[in-house]
Parts: C-alpha cells; structure tokens; sequence
C-alpha cells in the first residue's frame, strides 16, 4: 500500500511538473536589427513589423532552438552599445566583420561576403569611373552614421563633401531627388536599390581601397554556447 502511494505521489508530481512547464514557456530569444537594410533586414512603421532575408533566417534559427523571437529595434549609431548592453542575445542584418568589432565581439560563421562599391545617379555613370574621380571638390558623399560606410567615407574622401544622416533610407532618397552625388554602400545594397530604382547605378571600387568581407550575426563574447549553437545550425 505504501508503494503505491509512493507511485501514485510521483505521477502527481510529474502531471504538476509537466503542467507548469507548459505555463512557464521558453525564454524568447532577443535579436537585435536595424531594420534599414534591404533586403536583409526592412521595418514597417506601420505594422511595426520587421521582414527581410536575414529576418527569415533568424525566425529559422528561433525554430531550431525552440524558442520564440523577438526583434529589437537598434541603429548603427547604437549597435554595440546596445548589444554590450545585452539588449539583445545576437544582432543580425547586414553586420560587416571587421577589426573594430572584432575587439569587441564574436561572429557566426560567414553568411555572405561583400564589398563596398559607389552608388550614383546613373546619368553620373560616365563620370564616376573610379574614387579618384569621385573624390573631386564639389561632391557631394552622403552616408548614415555609425556604420561602415561612414567609416570608408571618413578614410577614403578627402576633397569631395561627405554629410552624414541618421536614416540610412534617405540616403538613397537624397540621391534620386540630386541632394547627394554618391554613397558608398555595400554591394548587397547596391544592387537591391539599383533594382528598385533603375535611375541609379554603381561601380565596384579599386580591392587595394575595397577588399572583400564576410557579413555574420554578430554575440557578446561571453555567448560562445550561443554561437557554437548558431554555427552548428547554419553549417546544417
């Protein structure tokens, strides 16, 4: 009889332990973007919904680990300091390796590799054929802060004008409507604007000035079992 009390106590602490980790659900798992990035990384401000190939690939990884994503909102100005400030567990979207971050931070393995090139008006094709002839005194540089193209802008410009914005969007706006000349932006980039925009167009850059790098989602260092996670699941 006492044996059976026993059992019929341990099934009832299973059913218990079973019911409240059904009212106790996964921890979801922050990810950090900036959604100003297509294709990778876009939000809507009105639904207030982010979308994108990188946003696919994070909602993909929430369903390898079982956990529920949610999406936080950053910018380049505030990306590190955001996700040193664990804000979020992983930022992702359009994230350049490179040695600035490096010191900081730790990446998943390559998801794309890139380059930066020059984006122009395309009646400015046969007038900017390489950075020397962009670099001229009267053009007009435009970029969006905190990112690398205001760092390759700040190294590489030296005689044109460079303006820097918050809003990596109005770039391409002040482009199309001749506010800016040229931005230097990643190829990715360029070619998804150019494809939306027929008016614009680009050039790839000398590789001495624009070597190829490797985008990846982007840990604090600390999160190495986060990481060794993520790689198994994109190495799959």
């Amino acid at each position: 009889m006492k044996q059976l009390s026993r059992y019929l106590f341990f099934c009832l602490l299973l059913l218990v332990s079973a019911c409240n980790s059904k009212l106790m659900p996964t921890a979801p798992i922050l990810v950090g973007t900036t959604g100003d990035y297509p294709p990778l990384t876009s939000f809507d401000t009105v639904s207030k919904q982010f979308s994108g190939e990188d946003i696919e690939l994070a909602l993909g990884l929430g369903k390898y680990l079982g956990k529920r994503v949610v999406f936080v909102k950053t910018t380049w100005k505030d990306l590190n300091a955001d996700l040193l400030a664990k804000k979020f567990e992983l930022a992702i979207g359009g994230i350049s390796i490179n040695t600035a971050r490096q010191k900081l931070f730790i990446f998943s393995v390559p998801l794309l590799m890139d380059r930066k090139v020059a984006l122009f008006r395309k009646q400015e094709q046969t007038r900017f054929l390489n950075i020397q002839a962009i670099d001229q005194p009267g053009i007009r540089i435009m970029e969006n802060i905190g990112g690398t193209n205001e760092q390759f802008a700040r190294k590489h410009i030296h005689q044109a004008t460079l303006t820097v914005i918050a809003d990596n969007q109005q770039v391409f706006i002040s482009l199309l409507n001749n506010v800016a000349d040229v931005m230097f932006t990643d190829e990715t980039e360029a070619r998804y604007q150019q494809q939306k925009h027929p008016e614009l167009s680009w050039i790839r850059l000398d590789e001495n000035i624009s070597p190829s790098y490797a985008k990846a989602m982007m840990f604090n260092q600390a999160d190495t079992l986060l990481q060794q996670q993520v790689n198994r699941w994109l190495k799959k």
